[in-house]
């Protein structure tokens, strides 16, 4: 009898452990995916996860011999402060028609800080780069 009701206890405990785990699901930053149409760039956030307080700087350098140097002087051809993009949103981005010749919109760097948000915390991220590495139609 005594096995019998350490058996069923334990059972329980299983059951009771089992049906409350949490099935977290994790941020990945590979589903905010940018595409390029002509001078438009569509930010779509499939991530399952709303995007706070973002700002977007997107820029090229202002010299070519220094297209390999991180901190070079950049041209700023765009910047969006404190954009929100739920999750499964798209926000498009006009790029001006002005880029210095011989820059394309894939030629652009890309630097995407924000948030996300993950039940009632603010969870800061940042994706950067350049734009014809992280475009899913280059």
């Amino acid at each position: 009898m005594k096995k019998c009701a350490v058996l069923i206890g334990f059972i329980i405990f299983l059951g009771v452990m089992i049906g409350c785990s949490e099935n977290k699901e994790t941020f990945n930053d590979e589903y905010i995916t940018f595409e390029v149409e002509s001078n438009t760039i569509e930010l779509t956030n499939q991530s399952g996860f709303d995007l706070d307080i973002l700002s977007l700087e997107i820029s090229y350098p202002l010299n070519e011999e220094k297209l390999n140097n991180s901190n070079a002087k950049r041209e700023v051809v765009e910047f969006l402060e404190e954009t929100k993009v739920k999750s499964n949103e798209t926000k498009e981005i006009s790029i001006p028609h002005n880029l210095k010749e011989g820059i394309e919109v894939v030629d652009l760097e890309i630097d995407l800080k924000g948030n996300i948000i993950e039940k009632n915390e603010k969870v800061p991220f940042n994706i950067g780069g350049s734009l014809s590495a992280i475009v899913s139609n280059p």
